[in-house]
């Protein structure tokens, strides 16, 4: 019997029969009974997502996805990330423009645009001929914003907008109107009603980029989940019955606790000054391991306000390939996940990058049980003669209060491993306000330098060495003369001006063991795009990223010379290729192994050897590295 129910009426069919045949569909995708920070298909079958995002189309609009998913799919992608949004595939939003960005024939609040529910079954049809995965976003934040940087705010367009007969007289009363929370509850019944049946959508993504940082913005997420899941006030009515992944950007750690919420994701990305990817991508690997969910990077790019072509016109790919293997290398579900899919990847034919991770991705195991970071002895070059270099520290610009403000810096230390924060704020904003520390140990005098890049406002530098003051110095980025700062700006949005000051300020550090803290104690903020302590590392200890993960029986890991970077190759700057790099690897069973070692642009296997792991560790040996390898490493019989 079958019982169909809307608001017309009731219908019935049946008795009846029908015959259920066998398939070579693999299900969907849910997180692995197994390795609760993977991704598997209900067989069982690992899915490790490879991919980029493709959120919308260009001036071809669906149809472009006639043309960029075959690249992709060729090329061994499985994965890319829609957005249901005003110019792609939305549902509802007002029937006259606003000077808005639209495409499509809207209807108002609560009525469908059935053209576009159309094209995104276009678009999700090419998806699964393709066997690709889809992560569809149902809105992003300019729908409930003003201006911006990009002139992205829509709400003067949005139909929950009173302006528009809509129920919100402001943005925020759309997380607490119930008749908002209403008819949003009625949308995602229509989308999980319309495309659930999908197996190659891999998740829902309620929002894009909506802090959940409010305790309304918490309870509204967690309403939409229970009633897509049928938890909570829906428990046993599932507004999507076949129990796709759920997740959002940005989450909360509230959020991120909700069992609702199947796997966490961020976005990360700087501002041209990023020389690479790979440690940021590491570190907020690292970071999101406390909880036992999968991961992804859902967007990155060196810079927030334009093209990575901008910055790799030759379209090298440099810090896209190098994201995308320590994105595996570091424990995430799938590959981070390039941006600038329109501009970048697909007119400078980059989809070759997914090809060898897809081919090293395919030899790992993912769901035999639980994976765990491998740990490994500092890589050491054994050959001299050995001399002190400077050691530079680039910083991320993340916006917030940062993990992590205390580190510790030895002649060992290499700059992959140290993640420093990318702005000082000021008594303006109390809350976001951290002290970097450093405690370094100098085998002789040096200098530390702080190399500021923006000021906002007005910011006040000071230097503490062991407590006492060696520099404390005010940045103003106000018209005046004479001026520190390069340019200055007025920023209308913020009523203040902001200037590029792009100068070194420095202290001397004599030898010894110091504790260094880097302050901002006035006005708003400024950032920094790098630390230097001059001749302070030891080339004995070659600068390489080196991360990989085990299972006790089998490993994997990726080595990458971390001065191959977009900004070295960009600035034509000599890479030296590091020969006699050696370490041991701990996390196995003791026992012999075989090795084999990967070359990553082109995803051959280019030499096997065995080792034997005993207490310890495991020594390797790695290959010349020029740019980046990796390693299989699993169980050899005796």
């Amino acid at each position: 019997m079958v019982h169909a129910r809307d608001r017309s009426g009731e219908r019935q069919w049946g008795p009846g029969r029908f015959r259920v045949t066998s398939s070579s569909d693999q299900g969907f995708v849910q997180v692995s009974r197994r390795n609760p920070r993977a991704f598997a298909f209900s067989n069982g079958t690992p899915f490790f997502a490879v991919g980029e995002d493709m959120c919308w189309g260009g001036e071809r609009g669906s149809y472009d996805y006639d043309t960029w998913l075959p690249k992709l799919a060729k090329a061994g992608g499985n994965w890319i990330r829609i957005w249901m949004c005003s110019w792609n595939c939305a549902l509802e939003w007002t029937k006259e423009p606003h000077g808005d960005w639209r495409s499509g024939d809207y209807h108002g609040l609560g009525v469908y645009s059935l053209s576009n529910a159309w094209k995104l079954d276009h678009i999700l049809d090419t998806a699964a001929a393709n066997h690709i995965w889809v992560m569809l976003c149902f809105g992003t934040y300019g729908e409930l914003a003003s201006g911006g940087y990009f002139n992205e705010g829509q709400w003067k367009a949005n139909p929950y907008n009173a302006a528009n007969g809509g129920p919100c007289a402001g943005p925020d009363d759309f997380w607490t109107n119930p008749r908002a929370r209403a008819l949003y509850r009625r949308r995602l019944r229509y989308i999980a009603a319309r495309y659930g049946w999908r197996t190659n959508i891999h998740s829902w993504e309620l929002w894009n980029e909506i802090p959940a940082d409010t305790p309304a913005k918490v309870a509204w997420h967690a309403e939409m989940a229970q009633f897509l899941k049928g938890t909570g006030a829906f428990k046993g009515q599932p507004a999507d019955a076949f129990h796709h992944l759920l997740t959002t950007s940005y989450g909360s750690d509230a959020v991120w606790r909700m069992p609702e919420y199947d796997f966490t994701q961020t976005h990360s990305y700087g501002v041209g000054t990023t020389p690479d990817f790979a440690p940021v991508v590491h570190a907020d690997a690292v970071s999101f391991a406390r909880f036992p969910k999968p991961h992804l990077m859902s967007e990155f790019g060196i810079d927030w306000r334009k093209s990575d072509r901008d910055y790799d016109p030759k379209g090298m790919g440099i810090n896209l390939h190098n994201a995308i293997w320590a994105a595996a290398a570091s424990g995430d579900a799938g590959t981070a996940m390039i941006w600038y899919w329109d501009n970048y990847v697909d007119p400078l034919n980059l989809y070759g990058q997914y090809t060898p991770i897809s081919r090293f991705a395919h030899r790992i195991p993912w769901t035999t049980g639980v994976w765990k970071a491998l740990s490994f002895d500092p890589p050491r070059m054994e050959h001299g003669p050995f001399h002190a270099t400077d050691l530079v520290l680039p910083t991320v610009a993340e916006w917030g209060k940062p993990r992590t403000s205390t580190f510790t810096l030895t002649p060992a230390t290499t700059a992959s491993q140290i993640q420093l924060p990318g702005y000082l704020f000021g008594p303006a904003k109390p809350d976001l306000r951290a002290d970097i520390t450093l405690r370094v140990e100098r085998e002789r005098p040096g200098e530390l330098i702080v190399h500021v890049d923006t000021v906002s406002d007005r910011a006040r530098l000071r230097i503490l060495v062991d407590g006492r003051v060696a520099l404390d110095h005010v940045l103003s980025a106000a018209p005046a003369e004479p001026h520190e700062y390069q340019t200055t700006d007025f920023r209308k949005e913020w009523n203040i001006y902001q200037a590029h000051f792009n100068r070194d300020y420095s202290v001397a550090i004599p030898a010894g063991t110091h504790t260094i803290t880097l302050q901002n104690t006035e006005g708003d903020w400024m950032s920094i795009s790098s630390v230097t302590l001059t001749a302070f590392h030891s080339s004995r200890f070659p600068d390489v990223n080196l991360w990989g993960l085990t299972t006790g029986s089998f490993a994997f890991c990726w080595v990458q010379n971390a001065a191959h970077n977009w900004i070295n190759v960009a600035n034509q700057r000599p890479i030296p290729i590091l020969t006699g790099v050696s370490t041991r690897i701990h996390g196995l069973r003791p026992g012999r192994y075989l090795v084999e070692w990967w070359d990553t642009a082109s995803g051959r296997i280019t030499r096997r050897e065995y080792a034997r792991a005993g207490a310890s560790g495991l020594p390797i040996l790695v290959p010349d590295l020029k740019a980046d390898t990796a390693a299989l490493i699993r169980s050899a019989r005796e």
